[in-house]
């Protein structure tokens, strides 16, 4: 039904306007915030709960479910653009009136949207047991209804990087405060998959 998919080389312009990595993710790995590398049960269970939920508003293009995980107090997104190292086209906002802009505007333009994320997630947090840094790999495929296209030809797109989410458990309650996202370039997408890319490219070639 779709001929061509889109290969990312980071997370696609839009999918970044919603999913972020930052300047700096060195000063993330303090030693309080690293304080323990194994969460009781309990906090692990919620901590999986949010990520649960992300995922699945995401899949199912709901955008309050996926809003629901988000601290509106203290939210911070940043994007490094598919550009390791390179800050000058990093992505950033504090508003999370643009979060929720930003994904219903990737809800209403993709469907069929899949996204499959490491497990179990790296986890470190805090002695107060408040605050976590949360990392996991992420894939992710969607469509564009059937019928129609993305920049005029392509009709799907794949990203892969690493997530990097600060939670913070406020009230009893675990949300994600800053979202850094890590996308992996064209290069690191071929290492990550030195296999199966080059079998997707010669489809690809086949079908223009």
């Amino acid at each position: 039904m779709f001929k061509r998919i889109f290969i990312i080389t980071g997370v696609l312009a839009i999918f970044m306007c919603f999913i972020a990595c930052g300047d700096d993710l060195e000063k993330l790995d303090d030693s309080d915030m690293r304080g323990i590398s194994s969460p009781p049960a309990e906090v692990m269970s919620a901590i999986n709960d949010v990520l649960n939920r992300w995922q699945e508003g995401y899949e199912n293009e709901d955008v309050d479910t996926f809003m629901s995980v988000f601290w509106s107090q203290g939210f911070r997104y940043v994007g490094d653009m598919g550009t390791e190292g390179d800050k000058t086209d990093d992505f950033e906002f504090d508003d999370i009136r643009q979060e929720r802009d930003a994904a219903t505007h990737v809800f209403r333009q993709f469907q069929d949207i899949d996204i499959v994320l490491s497990t179990p997630p790296e986890v470190y947090i805090d002695m107060d047991l408040t605050r976590a840094e949360v990392r996991n790999h992420y894939r992710i495929q969607g469509y564009v209804p059937a019928g129609e296209s993305f920049q005029g030809e392509f009709t799907g797109w794949f990203a892969e990087g690493n997530n990097l989410f600060i939670l913070e458990k406020r009230d009893a309650e675990w949300r994600i405060t800053e979202w850094y996202d890590e996308a992996f370039s064209e290069e690191n997408i071929q290492i990550e998959n030195d296999e199966l890319l080059p079998i997707i490219w010669s489809t690809l070639k086949q079908t223009r």
